[in-house]
């Protein structure tokens, strides 16, 4: 079973380099671009019908990719709150430059180890974490017995997390020296346990 990892499109708070965790701005006209091009690419795949099933965030970026997917493919997008990218707190709507002035150089600090920092209203990453394990490991086991494939939109902390914990690897270190563009699709083998990474962001269907 291959599990396919979508992170959202493109919103005007991307292309300011805004932080959105929690934060639900629309895709922009570059992003609905990118959400079209999306769908055409899973029309292509799923011919014979092995892309069933269509998961997303409750966030408004993620939703609207996954119904531009699920079009092509006959799929109704499903709902699952899970999936929604790590809560920032007092972070959200500001960028890195504007964090680091009001909260002393913070934003520095986490790029280098997130866990080591406490963001005011925040979501600690381990907690993080564990949602993002829990929610994709039942996603999983729900479909492992069938010979089909899963699309699952969600957002670049959800898919590092989940990169990281297939891969064994240190969640802090693994953030920030992957790069998962907006659109970029990652993609596993989740026949196997832990799932095998077939390949990561790729961005050649935009």
């Amino acid at each position: 079973m291959r599990c396919y990892l979508v992170r959202h499109a493109q919103t005007a708070w991307n292309d300011e380099n805004r932080l959105q965790g929690h934060s639900d701005p629309a895709l922009s006209p570059r992003g609905v671009e990118q959400a079209e091009r999306l769908g055409a690419y899973f029309g292509l795949v799923s011919n014979g019908g092995r892309v069933r099933h269509v998961y997303t965030s409750h966030l408004r970026r993620s939703q609207k990719t996954a119904e531009a997917i699920a079009s092509r493919i006959g799929a109704v997008p499903v709902i699952e709150p899970s999936l929604a990218e790590i809560h920032l707190g007092a972070w959200e709507g500001l960028t890195p430059e504007e964090v680091d002035a009001r909260f002393e150089g913070a934003y520095q600090r986490w790029r280098l180890v997130p866990s080591s920092v406490t963001i005011p209203g925040g979501e600690p990453v381990e907690a993080f974490r564990v949602r993002v394990r829990r929610v994709l490991t039942q996603l999983i086991s729900a479909h492992r017995d069938v010979d089909e494939a899963l699309v699952i939109v969600s957002h670049g902390g959800v898919i590092a997390a989940w990169l990281a914990d297939s891969l064994g690897a240190d969640y802090d270190h693994l953030l920030h020296r992957v790069a998962i563009d907006n659109a970029g699709i990652s993609a596993l083998d989740c026949t196997l346990d832990p799932p095998r990474v077939l390949w990561v962001n790729a961005t050649t269907h935009l």
